[in-house]
């Protein structure tokens, strides 16, 4: 067996250049990263004023049902039914709330933009309807009545 050490010239140039493609990529994914933060903003904090708010007033709602409830002299199987009904309104608005809270904004409410073709002819405008248009004169109801 004979030494290798040090490395012959070829071996050290060729692990050099693949030294430096992989600080290449690695570079190039970093500006990736960095232009896909500008673009996302800054992280935003959990809204809880919103989210206190929000519960607050759904306790609100379960505990005024369940006052008049019991202020009105229902019958208990009356009141057992509008409290689990404002229950179910509850947990409904909850429901609702979470899916919109968490709607990535990258793909939150996008809309859909018109298709501009570089050097695309303008649609012409749409052509009005004629007065002679016996289909148009058909739905037309005439000022004055036909006389006999």
């Amino acid at each position: 067996m004979h030494n290798d050490w040090p490395a012959p010239p070829v071996a050290v140039t060729t692990q050099l250049t693949a030294t430096l493609r992989i600080v290449e990529a690695v570079d190039d994914l970093r500006r990736d990263v960095d232009a896909l933060r500008v673009e996302l903003g800054p992280r935003r904090g959990f809204a809880i004023t919103g989210t206190v708010v929000r519960l607050a007033a759904e306790c609100a709602v379960l505990i005024a049902v369940a006052a008049v409830a019991g202020a009105g002299h229902f019958r208990p199987v009356l009141i057992v039914v509008l409290m689990a009904a404002t229950l179910g309104a509850v947990v409904l608005s909850e429901w609702l709330a979470s899916r919109a809270a968490y709607v990535p904004p990258v793909y939150g409410f996008a809309q859909a933009r018109p298709v501009v073709l570089p050097y695309a002819e303008p649609d012409p405008p749409p052509e009005s309807a004629l007065e002679s248009d016996p289909w148009e004169r058909g739905f037309v109801v005439d000022p004055e009545p036909a006389g006999f």
